[in-house]
């Protein structure tokens, strides 16, 4: 069963540079306007409710991250299938491995709510969060995890449509959700005073809302859409590979979120400035970590395509494609922000002190983004050809090892907000380097 003939795949026949440009740019807006939420939430928070509710948001970001995005992680191995499949035109198995992500993203979206607010108090003893602001983080993480299976649902299924190709339907209900949060919010944070419990309400309604409209979305594509859940030998050899190419980024991803865990930890010893001033950090720099997300998924879903193509040319360009744009993009975004960091921080609070925290912090690291972007590139690639190991091995090595070593040793005699601080550019560098390695080391096995 194959694709329509009259149907052209832009990204295994089109013009490369200016397919992946096009991908690329709805993931961006899609991200961004994802993100939108928490900015949303940041900006009335600080401005109605206080430094220490703005804080107490972020205070527990780690622990969210943790069990979203391991999960997500494991979940990913379906859609390099589908982008695989997608690409060679085989239809029927693509149909087959979306039945079985949309299962698996129901199932776990259940269980990740009952885990999350299950060990909420649990997590924030460990991240060592103020007493101060510790009441209104385990507020905010009993909301939000209460809806933790339309985060999840939604996700997956922007990864399904992401790859075969479709970039733009996330991004236009993400639009249409984004909208409704911040409406939301102003009702239930600046009007009726409801602070963190408002912000976390107006998240979980939003994610709802997008959830229900992407879904039916999939429906419409009746050439690709399927529920249809049957014990088979075949489904079994699905679900195995999905597992077996989603365990890796799921091991990645929960590195990557216990070496953040430590981190934030230490960060939190500092007080509530210093937490305060690293939560407007992330706020500022989110179009950092969004365009480095975004060139990976292009990166993955165009490198997946053209490998079950056999397109050995477009694997090559595509992965200097991610290199080259990211490059132009990051360059230009650090130097903004490392000059602008101070106006973007009044954005969200008055407090002289946290402002002039926050520019402090983003300064340390504003130069280093751009290794982080190579990271992302990288590991894309590798992905996207089913290698899933080699991120995972790098990550743990030059991330988890690399900072845990970091808190233990180098900081061990000492406690320096800067040094804390400084582990993040040092751990992108080595990661990076460790692909690169990687990467030329098995070139021939992977374009043979």
């Amino acid at each position: 069963m194959g694709i329509s003939s009259n149907k052209k795949n832009q990204i295994v026949d089109g013009i490369l540079w200016k397919s992946f440009i096009l991908y690329f740019i709805p993931i961006l807006i899609s991200n961004i306007i994802q993100q939108s939420y928490s900015i949303a939430d940041a900006l009335i928070i600080g401005n109605y409710a206080g430094k220490n509710a703005l804080g107490a948001i972020d205070a527990p970001l780690a622990y969210i991250r943790l069990l979203i995005n391991t999960f997500i992680g494991l979940s990913s191995g379906g859609g390099i299938i589908i982008s695989q499949f997608y690409g060679r035109k085989d239809l029927k198995s693509v149909k087959k491995n979306i039945s079985l992500l949309l299962l698996f993203a129901i199932v776990i979206g259940v269980i990740l709510s009952i885990i999350g607010i299950s060990l909420a108090s649990f997590f924030l003893d460990i991240l060592n969060v103020p007493i101060e602001i510790y009441n209104l983080s385990l507020i905010y993480l009993k909301i939000y995890f209460s809806g933790t299976v339309f985060v999840f649902l939604f996700n997956i299924i922007s990864g399904i449509l992401q790859a075969i190709g479709d970039s733009k339907t996330p991004f236009i209900f993400l639009t249409i959700s984004s909208c409704i949060n911040i409406i939301l919010d102003i009702i239930f944070v600046a009007y009726f005073k409801l602070g963190v419990a408002g912000a976390g309400i107006a998240t979980v309604l939003s994610q709802i809302l997008a959830t229900i409209l992407i879904f039916y979305k999939l429906r419409e594509k009746k050439e690709l859409f399927q529920i249809k859940f049957e014990i088979t030998k075949e489904n079994y050899r699905y679900l195995t590979n999905i597992f077996k190419l989603g365990f890796p980024m799921a091991a990645q991803a929960i590195i990557f979120s216990v070496s953040n865990m430590f981190m934030q930890r230490e960060i939190n010893y500092f007080g509530s400035i210093a937490i305060i001033g690293w939560s407007i950090c992330g706020k500022a720099d989110f179009i950092i970590w969004n365009m480095a997300d975004s060139i990976g998924i292009s990166v993955t879903t165009f490198i997946a395509q053209n490998y079950g193509a056999k397109k050995i040319e477009r694997i090559k360009k595509s992965l200097l494609q991610g290199l080259y744009l990211g490059g132009i993009l990051f360059t230009i975004s650090s130097i903004f922000l490392y000059y602008n960091i101070e106006f973007i921080a009044g954005l969200f609070v008055k407090d002289q002190a946290a402002i002039d925290m926050t520019v402090f912090l983003l300064r340390i690291i504003a130069p280093f983004y751009i290794f982080y972007m190579f990271s992302e590139v990288f590991g894309g690639a590798f992905r996207g050809m089913g290698y899933t190991f080699y991120p995972m091995i790098c990550g743990l090595i030059g991330i988890s090892f690399f900072r845990i070593a970091w808190i233990f040793f180098i900081l061990s005699d000492r406690k320096d907000l800067a040094m804390v601080i400084k582990a993040y550019p040092w751990s992108w560098i080595i990661t990076v380097f460790l692909q690169i390695f990687c990467y030329f080391c098995i070139r021939k096995k992977i374009f043979k």
